[in-house]
Formats: structure tokens, sequence, C-alpha cells
């Protein structure tokens, strides 16, 4: 196309009629003209290059970390997050993009992850109208113990506002898997009107099928040996595989706990995150809205999935039911001892395991036998950390900032700084060293260049020999936004 001025273009189909749209609706060419900035007039405030520095560095070692999910790492950096707050600037996704593109290492990056993006969906009319379901894997990781885990990703996903109903980590897609987490959806979200889903063997049995038959949920038929479409539940796996799945090589990993606590963020992250074809989070779109449908009236989620298993006779004396495949004894109720009972368990070994008593409907609850401590499993350990991206979005997203020092600099090397400005030994008292630690466990740690330069530059326009307290009072202004705060106030001692 060429445009007016002489300049040549390609101009997309979706552009044209977006352009014949509005002048159409909004009438003439004025519809047309680009709209000016909301910010217009006003001074702006330019993005550091330290942030592109930064920015770089972490796509030189992962090329394939989402702009979204970087800019949530650059603000929280100890390198970068100061002189953002003292600029008072917010990164913009645009802006960054802008600035990173006019370097050769990012646009080399992006011929080589460049791909086809190209679908098109249908998408329902109203939150809970279809869901899907699908498992991703198997994924291996290697803890840092030496162990390898291998996991699938099995996900419930609401087809109108892309959000997760339920999402949980496990060793095999069994149907045991699959009916926790279809069960975890129900239990929050009610009943969907359709199920879309695969062939795959734990979908297709019986028991999940008959299940959704009697809650009123209609199955939508897909072919067998069927390739891969690019579907609703597809494009969430490849941002599960782009957040998740690849990181997790550059991430330390403690145990089957801390995988699945760095697993939850990033749902939570996906669920904030604008989708790029609602243009809206899926988390805003859902709002948390239940179906209609609930469960029909004598029917629990409980009994819905219960298979049985034959008839087996608990013992006369202690009432013991022996169960195989690894669900161990369950007791009968007294008046049912000696008696061959129908038993009926569910998919999830987990749940209670039921018995029809004889000459009636009525289910009866068998109790577990009592576990041995000896044979219960030990408390994990409170704890789990790992140096990785993703443990760094854990801790942003709880809040849980953990500070992270340079190698060799840290209060000694602050005091000589200190003590260069102020022309003496600091600390020369034992108040003054306690003032120092405070402010500096408040508003540190720092690098070194960045306090050697802030100290020559409050230097400069001070002078020296100054009080300490005006230097941390300069050096506490230059970091923290909003002008000086408050130094910390110093503990004492309650009289008796």
């Amino acid at each position: 196309m060429v445009l007016p001025t002489g300049e040549r273009r390609r101009i997309s189909r979706a552009s044209v009629y977006r352009w014949l749209r509005a002048y159409e609706r909004q009438g003439g060419l004025r519809a047309l003209e680009p709209r000016p900035r909301s910010d217009r007039g006003k001074a702006r405030a330019p993005l550091p290059e330290l942030v592109v520095t930064r920015a770089l560095a972490f796509l030189a070692e992962d090329d394939e970390i989402p702009l979204p999910l970087l800019i949530s790492v650059l603000s929280k950096d100890p390198d970068v997050a100061p002189l953002l707050a003292s600029a008072g600037i917010a990164i913009s996704r645009s802006t960054l993009r802008r600035r990173l593109a006019k370097t050769s290492l990012y646009a080399r990056l992006r011929r080589e992850r460049k791909r086809s993006r190209a679908r098109g969906r249908w998408v329902p009319r109203r939150c809970h109208e279809v869901w899907h379901l699908d498992a991703k894997g198997p994924i291996r990781v290697v803890t840092t113990s030496g162990e390898t885990l291998a996991f699938h990703v099995l996900t419930v996903l609401d087809g109108a506002s892309r959000a997760v109903l339920a999402a949980i980590l496990v060793g095999s897609p069994d149907l045991a898997a699959t009916v926790r987490a279809f069960r975890r959806a129900v239990l929050s979200y009610g009943l969907c009107d359709r199920f879309y889903m695969d062939r795959g063997s734990p979908f297709d049995t019986p028991a999940f099928r008959g299940a959704l038959a009697l809650l009123g949920i209609h199955r939508i038929f897909t072919k067998g040996r069927n390739p891969q479409p690019n579907g609703k539940i597809e494009a969430y796996h490849r941002c599960l595989s782009i957040w998740f799945a690849r990181r997790l090589a550059k991430q330390e990993i403690v145990d089957w706990i801390h995988l699945e606590q760095l697993f939850l963020v990033v749902i939570d992250y996906y669920q904030a995150h604008t989708n790029r074809e609602t243009k809206s989070p899926p988390a805003e779109l859902l709002k948390g809205a239940v179906s209609p449908r609930a469960l029909p009236p004598g029917v629990t989620l409980d009994e819905a999935f219960l298979q049985p298993v034959g008839l087996l006779k608990a013992h006369r004396t202690t009432g013991e039911v022996d169960l195989a495949g690894g669900r161990g004894k369950h007791l009968a109720p007294p008046e049912l001892r000696g008696l061959r009972l129908e038993v009926l368990v569910d998919p999830d070994p987990d749940l209670p395991v039921y018995a029809r008593e004889p000459g009636t409907d009525r289910l009866v609850r068998l109790a577990r036998a009592r576990v041995h401590p000896k044979d219960a499993d030990p408390a994990p350990p409170p704890t789990r950390w790992g140096r990785g991206i993703l443990q760094a979005l854990y801790d942003n997203w709880h809040g849980k900032v953990r500070p992270v020092a340079e190698p060799g600099f840290g209060l000694p090397e602050v005091l000589e700084l200190l003590s260069t400005a102020c022309g003496r030994r600091v600390p020369r008292t034992d108040a003054e060293a306690s003032l120092v630690q405070r402010v500096y466990a408040a508003i540190g740690p720092f690098t070194r260049k960045a306090v050697e330069t802030a100290l020559a530059a409050i230097t400069a326009e001070l002078g020296r020999g100054r009080p300490v307290k005006t230097y941390l009072d300069a050096l506490a202004r230059r970091v923290v936004p909003g002008g000086r705060p408050a130094v910390p106030p110093k503990k004492r001692r309650k009289r008796p």
C-alpha cells in the first residue's frame, strides 16, 4: 500500500476492516486520526539505560523469557528498583520492547524464536458453558538432592474467560488424577454445560464418562488420533511451557512441595495476565462467577464416581474388609460384620470407601483402619527456597523480598566510605555504629558502584566533615521515593 506521503507499507486485512468500521461508525476521516497521548505536554522521564542492560542480561541467559515476566522481575531487581523508585517511573511494556528492538542482540533472539501463531477459535457466550480438560507432560526436573521428578500438569480451563478453574501436578494423568482435578473445579464453580477433551485413556473411561452423564454434562465428540488443534487449552499450554516448563532448567527445585509452590504462583500470574484474544485477564473475565447449574437433587459429588469392585466379606470379629490395589484395610460397622458386602470405591484412593447394605440401596461409609505412627509420612520441612527466576517471581508475587548482597560489599565497606566522607573514623561510638546499622538494614543492601557514586555526589554537594546522620539522610532521600524517610527508631529498654 502506498501512503499519501509516498511511503510503501504493508497493511493487514484486519487493519483495513478496522479503519472501515471506524470511518462508518464515527463518521469521516477524523476517526482515523491517531489518538493523542494522555500525557501529552507533560515531562516524561526516560527509561534508564540500566534497565535495558539488565533486560538484555536476562535475555542472554534465557532468550525465551516473555516481556511481562521480565518486567515483573526487573521491577524487584536490587540494582534497578532503587533507580526506578528515585526517578518515579514504571517500566512500560511498549517502551521496553522499543528500546530492546534497537539492539542487535534482541533482534537476533526474536528471529530465532519467531514462529507462526495463527489460530481461530470459537468462544462460548458465557462462563462455565464449556470446560476444557487436558494434560501436559511428561516434564522432568532434577532437584537439588539429585532426584529426578517427572510430572504432568492436569488443567480444567473455562472456554469463555480462559481462566484456570483447577490445575494440579500429578505423576501420571490417570483416572484418579482426572477425577481429582474435575472434582476440585466442580466444588469451586459448580457444573458446566459441556465438556471438551481429547480421546485420552483416562478421559474416555466408562467411569468418568458415566459420571459426566449422571451430572448432566454433555461430552463434546472428538475424533481419535487427531493432531492437536490450536485450541484454547493448547494456547494455555504454550504459555505454561514458556513461563514454567522451560524455566525449570535454570531453577533450583528442593522437592515436590517446592515445585508445587512455584507452579501455583505461575498459575496466579497467568490469571492476572492479559489474554491476547480476549484483551482482558482471565481472572477479570471470570470474576469468581459460579455456574447456575448445581448438583442434581439426591446426588453428591462423592458418590458420582463410585465404581463397584465386587462382593467382599467383612471379618466377623473385627469387621475388616481387605481391598486390593494398595487401598489397605477398612472397617465395616458392627451390624455388617460377617456379611458379604458390595464395596464401591472412588478412583481417587484418598477418598472414602463405601459399601451397599444388603437388601437395601443405602450406602454405608467404611472407616479406614488405623495407620501405625512409624508408617506415617514424616512432617515436611517448613521452608523451601532455590535460586532461579521462578523463585524470584514467587517472592515478588507474595511480597517476600529476600535481600541479596553483592559479594564483598556490605556494612564494613559502607563504614569505610562514610569515614572518607566525614574525614574521621566511623563509627566513633556505639550509638553511631547502631545508627548506621539500622539505616543500612532499612534501605539496603546496595551495590558498591551505586553507593560510591551516591556518596561522591552527596560529598560534592554538602562538603566533608558533616555528621554521619546528615550523609545517611541524604543517601536515604536518593533511595526511598517521596522524600526523607524516618530513621528506624532505637529500641529502648522499658523501665522496671
